[in-house]
């Protein structure tokens, strides 16, 4: 079987949540085309802080789109921390990790992230590979 990677120098993450469909759909589609990647089990194990700004900061999708506003955390907060700034986001989904959507799919070549994408519908997978 032939391991699918882009460069030697790569590292793929996938921000996964196994009770997700679509990040289990992902992670399938990943495995069956032989990709090499690490789990990020944000849940349990958030990265941090500066990991996560550099994440949003290659994000292709919108970044305000990393926020699940359908969360009933989301929906009691207060109207000022629901500011969608960028700073205000990385700190809400440090302190409710919950919210951060997934999966999203990262790509880091020399310790620098130069690639992510919220995977939503899980079709955009296969964009990151283009």
């Amino acid at each position: 079987m032939k391991k699918r990677i882009l460069k030697n120098s790569n590292k793929i993450y996938l921000f996964h949540n196994n009770r997700c469909s679509k990040s289990r759909e992902v992670k399938k589609y990943l495995d069956e085309n032989h990709v090499i990647y690490n789990v990020i089990d944000y849940l349990n194990i958030l990265p941090n802080k500066n990991f996560l700004k550099k994440v949003l900061l290659k994000l292709e999708n919108n970044f305000e789109e990393i926020i699940r506003v359908n969360e009933e955390i989301y929906k009691t907060l207060k109207i000022d921390e629901k500011v969608h700034t960028f700073e205000n986001m990385i700190n809400l989904v440090i302190k409710h990790p919950i919210l951060i959507q997934r999966p999203i799919v990262t790509i880091q070549r020399d310790n620098e992230i130069i690639k992510s994408i919220i995977c939503r519908p899980t079709v955009l997978i296969k964009s990151i590979f283009d």
